[in-house]
C-alpha cells in the first residue's frame, strides 16, 4: 500500500493539525508524533531492511490499510525508493521499538493521482511501529556472509569503485574484540589478496562510496576461510569485523568507454598481468585478468587487418589460459567451457584441445576426453602427453564398461 509514487503538488496544504509535540521532519510537509519511545540511539540507515507494523488512514478517520491484514510485518529496504517519500524519511528517524504517528503531505504521499482507496491530494496518517531492522547483506549469494553497517555516509551513495579501480582505504580488523590489522593501504580492486586484504572487504568496496566509513561483519568464507591467518593470529573458520573507510578511488577503465585500439592496449596489459600471476601460481588472480581480456574484446567488431588477427589471437589465448587456470584450481567444468570458447575461434589449437580433454577427464567423461586427445595426436603425432592421457581415457572407458556389464548381469541374472 505504501509503494513509491512520483506525484507532486506543493500547492496543497496538510489537511490535519499536528499536535503541539509534533516534530517537523520535512518543511512542514511531514510531521511526526512519538506515541511510544524506542530503544537506544540508533536509527536505520539506507540499505537496511526494516520491519514494521502500520495502520494507514485519511484525516477523516477512514482506515485504508493495516499490516496485520497481511499476516506478517511489512518490510522494505530503506533508500531504494520502494515506498512513498514520507515513509522513507519518517521511518529513517525512528528507533527500534518506537511507535509514532506520521502526518504526510500529498507531495510526500500519493500526490494528485492518489492510489486505490486513497483519493488525490490526500493527507495521510500512518501509525507505525518499528519492530527491527537488518543491516545490508553485501555477500554474493545474500547468505549473511558480508554485512555492512554504515557509520558515516559517503559523498555520493550512487558513485562507487568498479573492477580495476585503484582504491585507498583506512582499515582496522577485529577478531573477538582484538584489533589485528590497522593500516592505510592502496591497491587495485581485484588484487586485494596481494595486500593481505580479505575477500569480504574487497567485495564490499564495490558498494562503498568515497568518504564512507562502514563496519563489516564478515563470515569465515569471505574472511580467512578454513585455514585462518597465522600472521594476524586468526584461527580457522573465524568471523571477523572490519572498520573500513574509503578515502578515495580512481575508477578503472571500462570497455564501453574505449575504442577498439584502446581496448587492445588494455588487453595486452591484462595478458601481461595474467601471465605474471600465473607464473607465481596465483591462478585465481591470473584467471581474473584473462577473463578481463574476454570482456574487453569479445564484442569488438570494428577492427580489421593485422590488429583484428591479433584480437582473435588474444581472445582465443585468453580462453585457453582461463582453462589452464581452472584446471589448476580443479574447476573442471569451467576449464572445459573456457576451452570450448577458445576452440570456437581456433578449432585446431592443440593446447585448447588438450585442456578440454583434461577438463573432460576431471568430469569423468572419458569418451569425450578420448576424442580430444585423438584430435591432438592427429595434429601432433609425437605428442607424448596426449598419448598418455589417451591411454588413461581408454582405461577409464574399460572400467566404466566393466561396471556396466556387472550391473546389467546383476539386473538380468538368473531369478529364483
Amino acid at each position: 500500500m505504501v509503494a513509491e509514487t512520483d506525484g507532486h503538488d506543493s500547492e496543497v496544504a496538510i489537511d490535519y493539525k499536528p499536535g503541539p509535540t509534533s516534530i517537523d521532519l520535512k518543511d512542514g510537509k511531514l510531521w511526526k508524533e512519538i506515541l511510544s519511545s524506542g530503544q537506544g540511539d540508533d536509527t536505520p540507515q539506507d540499505g537496511v531492511e526494516v520491519f514494521v507494523h502500520y495502520i494507514g488512514s485519511l484525516t477523516d478517520g477512514t482506515e485504508f490499510d493495516r499490516s496485520n491484514r497481511h499476516g506478517n510485518p511489512f518490510s522494505f529496504i530503506l533508500g531504494k525508493k520502494s515506498v512513498i517519500s514520507g515513509w522513507e524519511i519518517g521511518v529513517a528517524s525512528m528507533k527500534k521499538g518506537e511507535v509514532c504517528k506520521l502526518i504526510i503531505h500529498p507531495e510526500l504521499g500519493y500526490g494528485t493521482g492518489g492510489s486505490g482507496k486513497i483519493p488525490g491530494n490526500a493527507t495521510l496518517i500512518f501509525e507505525i511501529e518499528l519492530l527491527e531492522w537488518k543491516y545490508e547483506d553485501l555477500s554474493p549469494n545474500q547468505n549473511g556472509g558480508i554485512v555492512r553497517k554504515i557509520i558515516k555516509a559517503g559523498a555520493s551513495k550512487y558513485y562507487h569503485p568498479n573492477e580495476g579501480a585503484t582504491v585507498k582505504v583506512q582499515l582496522e580488523g577485529f577478531h573477538e574484540g582484538r584489533s589485528f590489522d590497522k593500516r592505510q593501504v592502496e591497491f587495485i580492486l581485484g588484487e586485494a589478496s596481494e595486500h593481505e586484504v580479505c575477500p569480504g572487504v574487497e567485495h564490499a568496496l564495490y558498494k562503498i562510496s568515497e568518504g564512507e566509513t562502514s563496519e563489516l561483519t564478515i563470515q569465515a568464507k569471505y574472511a580467512f576461510g578454513s585455514n585462518g591467518n597465522a600472521e594476524f593470529n586468526i584461527p580457522p573458520d573465524a568471523e571477523v569485523k572490519y572498520i573500513v573507510t574509503l578515502l578515495n578511488f580512481t575508477k578503472g577503465k571500462e570497455a564501453w568507454s574505449l575504442d577498439g585500439v584502446q581496448k587492445m592496449e588494455c588487453a595486452r596489459e591484462f595478458k601481461e598481468k595474467g601471465t605474471k600471476f600465473f607464473k607465481e601460481k596465483k591462478y585465481a588472480l591470473a584467471r581474473t585478468y584473462y577473463k578481463k581480456i574476454v570482456d574487453f574484446l569479445k564484442m569488438e567488431a570494428l577492427l580489421n587487418g593485422e590488429i583484428e588477427e591479433e584480437r582473435k589471437w588474444l581472445l582465443a589465448t585468453a580462453h585457453f589460459n582461463q582453462s589452464q587456470c581452472s584446471l589448476e584450481l580443479a574447476e573442471y567444468l569451467v576449464a572445459k567451457n573456457s576451452a570450448d570458447e577458445g576452440l570456437q575461434i581456433q578449432p585446431d589449437n592443440v593446447k585448447g584441445l588438450f585442456r578440454r580433454g583434461l577438463g573432460n577427464l576431471g568430469l569423468k567423461e572419458p569418451r569425450l576426453a578420448k576424442k580430444d586427445f585423438e584430435k591432438v595426436l592427429e595434429l601432433e603425432p609425437t605428442n607424448k602427453l596426449a598419448a598418455q592421457k589417451l591411454h588413461v581415457s581408454n582405461e577409464m572407458i574399460k572400467e566404466d564398461s566393466e561396471k556396466e556389464r556387472k550391473l546389467y548381469a546383476k539386473m538380468f541374472g538368473a531369478q529364483d
